[in-house]
């Protein structure tokens, strides 16, 4: 489109209207960042201090999933309390 500016005009619209692929660019790598240090901090945060406190094993004698951390610490206990 044509403003006025004559034919020997260089600048496209987009460029009249200060929109270019490098401030985008930048936006977009900004909010990236962003969401990547957000979710550093929150996992960080509120992870367990545990290291295998995640993992699960399936219940001896049962269709379930217990955590193995509890069962290793004292398996005894966990086949007593299973033949109550």
């Amino acid at each position: 489109m044509n403003r006025g500016k004559g034919a020997a005009s260089s600048k496209t619209e987009t460029e009249d209207e200060g929109i270019n692929g490098t401030g985008i660019a930048a936006a977009i790598g900004a909010v990236a960042g962003a969401a990547l240090l957000a979710w550093g901090i929150g996992s960080a945060l509120f992870s367990s201090p545990e290291p295998d406190a995640g993992k699960t094993m399936k219940a001896p004698g049962r269709d379930y999933r217990i955590p193995r951390a509890d069962f290793e610490r004292d398996p005894k206990s966990y086949f007593k309390d299973l033949r109550k």
